[in-house]
């Protein structure tokens, strides 16, 4: 199976709840040929228009100019690095189920040659190692949410740890208004993130809300049914069609993250 720029195996070798990934190897630029990608299409539909993937593709970039600014005020000793996404169209495909289609077009990435892990997700999980050994994967989070004055959060944060950097992909945008696609969970992802986060190294003097912050906001139950959903989406991501609160309470939420983010602290 063959596209614009790889060939690769129409077998899977794993999938998310929301894409199928396909090994391969660039067959160009010159720089590449040869070497390991992955490619992916999305498991729920067939993408027969390179647009369709503008999203994709703003979120990784988008994720990547946060990284560099995290990277550049903490100085950590392994900076956080994104793949960088290519959207190729398919040339020749066997007849198999769940393979790409003929002139589908799909995404490619380098692939990450390392032990991949999920360190957190869009709705609250984030591994026990991201709390003990990958302190810089929640921080990041929180550090996202404050930067954009508790409007924004990276999230769905996974890939390897390598010698000298971490290399992420597929990751989600949170936002206020929930404009990155099915999986931006916004106001309500935040909002569970904080539920379950414990400041670190990196991210203790910055500004979190707290359980109480939100006492009159959200009703208990409401509170109640996010919390049921939680465990159904660890350490998987979450789709915007699961979330429970409404219009009215995500707006009230968000009023109390943009007071909580702009918080001097001491």
């Amino acid at each position: 199976m063959s596209g614009l720029g790889a060939t690769f195996n129409p077998i899977s070798f794993a999938e998310g709840r929301f894409r199928r990934a396909y090994m391969g190897t660039w067959t160009k630029p010159l720089s590449k040929i040869g070497q390991w990608c992955v490619v992916k299409k999305s498991k729920e539909t067939f993408t027969w228009k390179e647009k369709d993937w503008d999203t994709t593709k703003a979120v990784q970039e988008e994720a990547q100019t946060f990284a560099d600014e995290f990277n550049n005020h903490f100085r950590t000793n392994y900076p956080i690095r994104f793949t960088e996404v290519n959207v190729l169209q398919v040339t020749s495909v066997p007849n198999l189920k769940d393979a790409p289609k003929l002139n589908e077009y799909v995404v490619t990435e380098d692939y990450i040659d390392g032990e991949f892990k999920k360190w957190c997700n869009n709705y609250g999980y984030v591994s026990e190692e991201a709390k003990t050994t990958a302190p810089s994967m929640p921080a990041f989070m929180h550090w996202s949410w404050y930067h954009t004055n508790g409007q924004m959060m990276i999230a769905d944060l996974q890939g390897a740890k390598l010698t000298n950097s971490y290399l992420l992909t597929d990751p989600v945008i949170l936002s206020d208004d929930d404009q990155f696609g099915c999986t931006d969970t916004g106001v309500e992802g935040m909002l569970m993130f904080f539920r379950t986060h414990k400041c670190n190294k990196f991210c203790s003097s910055l500004p979190a809300p707290t359980i109480s912050d939100f006492i009159g906001i959200i009703p208990p139950f409401t509170l109640s049914m996010c919390s049921v959903a939680m465990p159904s989406v660890t350490n998987c991501t979450a789709y915007q069609q699961e979330l429970k609160l409404t219009r009215p309470v995500k707006n009230a939420v968000l009023r109390t993250f943009r007071n909580v983010a702009a918080r001097i602290q001491h």
